[in-house]
């Protein structure tokens, strides 16, 4: 068995974005005005994606890597250096996992609460790895639960009280609706909460 790779994507600056059609760019450019690249990264098997202006202007972020939001198992055989995880709740309205791994190893997490039943989710705790922070990871893991609870009602637990707090959560584009710092519960997440030790 060959040894894994070892490369860092990171290394070279890139940032990640979720695998969907974007608008814009990460600076902020109209991608159908400006120019909307792709290339492949062999090494990492991940999709690049390219504002055309920003690479003209020699702008920072103007390339990222994406991230298939599919969790490992609905993706079998990938080799991908980036893919998710999930560890599901024990019950219904547990609290389960959405993890980012680089190269197999967890380099930060997601942990969530939902219900399918009564079509809620909340967002427990955004985890990212401090060597890993400031590169569109933690909006890539609130992306991967958002899109499985579509058209569902969301909030948060409370959110810290700093700036690098406060900066994730005004750059995240929510769902209407969504509580920030107010988690609403349903009975079902009550009821494991009522229990949890």
């Amino acid at each position: 068995m060959p040894a894994a790779p070892s490369h860092d994507p990171f290394a070279g600056g890139y940032v990640l974005r979720s695998a969907m059609r974007h608008g814009r760019c990460l600076n902020g450019h109209d991608l159908d005005l400006s120019g909307r690249g792709s290339g492949w990264d062999p090494t990492l098997d991940l999709s690049i994606g390219r504002c055309e202006l920003c690479a003209r202007l020699r702008l920072p972020r103007a390339e990222w890597l994406e991230v298939d939001l599919r969790v490992r198992d609905e993706v079998p055989g990938s080799s991908a250096a980036l893919l998710l995880a999930a560890r599901p709740p024990m019950v219904r309205g547990g609290v389960g996992q959405i993890i980012l791994q680089l190269w197999g190893t967890a380099i930060a997490d997601l942990d969530l609460q939902v219900c399918d039943a009564c079509q809620a989710g909340v967002v427990e705790q955004v985890r990212v790895d401090p060597g890993y922070l400031r590169r569109g990871i933690g909006t890539v893991l609130l992306d991967a639960a958002l899109i499985r609870g579509r058209g569902y009602r969301w909030s948060t637990t409370s959110i810290a009280d700093t700036t690098t707090a406060k900066a994730f959560w005004a750059a995240q584009h929510l769902p209407p609706g969504t509580m920030l710092g107010q988690p609403r519960r349903c009975p079902h997440m009550l009821a494991v909460d009522e229990y949890a030790v």
